[in-house]
């Protein structure tokens, strides 16, 4: 299922999302995937713009970028989600490309670990590259992200200093109902409690 996100030819099953429920929602579930000493910060905007994606997939790759950043800190230290509404008035580079102008939901997944060297950079979304010991990872996890968030036609990118910590930015765009329907309210995670206000829980 990784390669097939990575590749871009699993089936999607997207619908429209609040991204501030489903993080909530996830909140508890990642705090559990953290260790003694890790703490997760939630910093949710209010009135987060709708999104148009799958939420098992969006689900899979937060997941993958807390893991992630859990691994990065060895000794403790802090892992925040922060959510956005963003509008870019020109064209912005990601990497090599770039992003159009639009309006898009922006999720920031930074911790204060170890870093990633600059060299490495260029190579961390490549499939089965990965800096891990060998037998503590398949080099998948940030190439499935990836994968992820161009399905659902989005960016990301990131940015790392060693010693200081690292951020993934992910940029969505937001839903815009076809002409002359109606916009429906994004549904909730369904069987789950009712959301939860965790913003500055750590």
């Amino acid at each position: 299922r990784q390669l097939l996100a990575f590749s871009r030819q699993q089936t999607m099953q997207p619908r429209v999302l609040d991204l501030s429920v489903v993080i909530g929602e996830l909140g508890e579930m990642l705090r559990r995937l953290l260790r003694e000493g890790i703490s997760l910060k939630l910093e949710q905007a209010q009135n987060l713009w709708p999104v148009h994606a799958d939420e098992a997939q969006v689900t899979n790759a937060l997941i993958n970028l807390v893991v992630n950043a859990r691994d990065a800190l060895p000794k403790g230290g802090t892992v925040t989600i922060r959510t956005s509404n963003e509008t870019l008035t020109e064209a912005t580079a990601i990497g090599s490309a770039q992003m159009a102008p639009g309006d898009y939901v922006r999720v920031d997944i930074s911790d204060t670990g170890i870093g990633i060297p600059q060299d490495y950079l260029v190579k961390i979304f490549d499939p089965f590259f990965t800096t891990k010991p060998v037998g503590e990872g398949t080099g998948l996890g940030l190439a499935t992200v990836y994968g992820i968030v161009k399905q659902a036609d989005g960016w990301i990118a990131v940015d790392s200093k060693v010693g200081v910590g690292t951020a993934f930015r992910i940029f969505l765009p937001v839903y815009v109902p076809p002409a002359g329907a109606a916009q429906p309210a994004p549904e909730a995670p369904k069987a789950k409690p009712a959301a939860r206000d965790l913003s500055g829980v750590g």
